[in-house]
């Protein structure tokens, strides 16, 4: 069974140890995990922008990238909103069809994939101290990251930091950087005063977005779930 990881250009230019800890994860559970060297924007920037026939260029080429993979994985639910929704949805009626829904069939999260991988309770997670659970203001998969870290011994979850955009949402960094700040501030400091010393988000953009921010305010680390996982496994 092959396991084809689609990280996100997002991860793959800023955070690769993001990849690199999939990779760990992957090795100790013995899968056959692949990142194929050729994968390039899945569309979801051309999508958003209304550019549909760039969207639909890098669609079928994120068709060819995975076909010969039996599961597809991906870090950002961005993306595989992408693959399950969008892609499908662009070349409907088109020739290449039936290859974007089949493709849709094989794709879910990392995390979704790793939930249901009784091979996952190998990894023996542990980690001491109180972290709190950042909820992405669109669907981040947080059933299946409750049930991994449900498995970590040790740690201390605090109570989860309610559905607010941090300010990443819609393009905001660049679109509108004043209110994309503006937004991010209450969340910054529902952090930082929350008492964690850890904070886990299963969102690439929410990541990369609130890193620079905590970082500059004196407040915990933030890690994606899947790094988290590679942390405590080691």
């Amino acid at each position: 069974m092959t396991v084809a990881l689609l990280p996100s250009c997002w991860a793959q230019a800023f955070r690769p140890g993001l990849v690199t800890a999939v990779r760990q994860v992957a090795g100790l559970l013995g899968l056959d995990l692949v990142v194929p060297k050729t994968q390039t924007c899945c569309g979801l920037p051309a999508w958003d922008a209304g550019q549909l026939n760039a969207a639909r260029v890098a669609a079928l080429r994120t068709l060819d990238v995975f076909s010969a993979a039996d599961h597809v994985v991906a870090l950002s639910p961005a993306c595989l909103r992408m693959l399950q929704q969008h892609i499908p949805a662009l070349l409907d009626g088109q020739p290449a069809g039936a290859a974007a829904r089949d493709l849709a069939a094989r794709s879910g999260t990392w995390l979704a994939f790793l939930a249901g991988n009784a091979s996952v309770e190998r990894l023996q997670l542990s980690h001491e101290g109180p972290i709190a659970l950042f909820e992405p203001c669109m669907d981040g998969d947080l059933a299946s990251a409750r049930r991994l870290l449900a498995q970590v011994n040790g740690a201390t979850f605090l109570a989860t930091h309610g559905q607010q955009c941090c300010g990443w949402g819609a393009n905001l960094p660049w679109r509108h950087p004043h209110v994309s700040a503006a937004m991010a501030g209450p969340t910054v400091t529902d952090l930082v005063m929350g008492g964690a010393r850890l904070v886990l988000t299963t969102d690439v953009g929410c990541l990369l977005h609130l890193d620079p921010l905590l970082t500059a305010a004196g407040g915990p680390r933030i890690l994606h779930v899947a790094e988290f996982l590679a942390l405590a496994s080691a």
